[in-house]
């Protein structure tokens, strides 16, 4: 039987791409993020969201070129709040479609590190 390699590694080397976070400091910003959303009974959770993209993207390479998070907490607290009218005007249907308009969002909001804003 042949040893087949991960593809996390084949694509680490052929491609430059991987995540670098370790579990120890992944854990504690996790349980700071956690402690914020308790204190502040999660209305601070629009801006905990936008934390932990931050993380991602800080400890993401992707083809050799690391990506950097750019969206603003107070952008995405207008949306959500946005949101919620909606899913309770539409008795939570519109929940199913929140989901995508965050990752929309999210990936709008997501740039390679080197790249000059304008």
């Amino acid at each position: 039987m042949e040893y087949k390699r991960s593809t996390i590694i084949d694509n680490k080397m052929k491609y430059g791409s991987y995540y670098d976070q370790h579990f120890k400091s992944a854990l504690i910003h996790q349980i700071k993020l956690v402690l914020l959303g308790v204190v502040t009974l999660g209305f601070a959770y629009p801006w905990i969201l936008c934390k932990e993209q931050e993380a991602k993207c800080e400890h993401t390479v992707i083809c050799g070129q690391r990506l950097k998070f750019i969206g603003d907490p107070k952008e995405l607290i207008g949306h959500w709040i946005v949101w919620w009218l909606v899913i309770v005007i539409t008795f939570g249907i519109y929940g199913l479609v929140v989901k995508i308009k965050f990752q929309q969002w999210v990936a709008a909001n997501t740039v390679f590190e080197n790249i000059e804003l304008k």
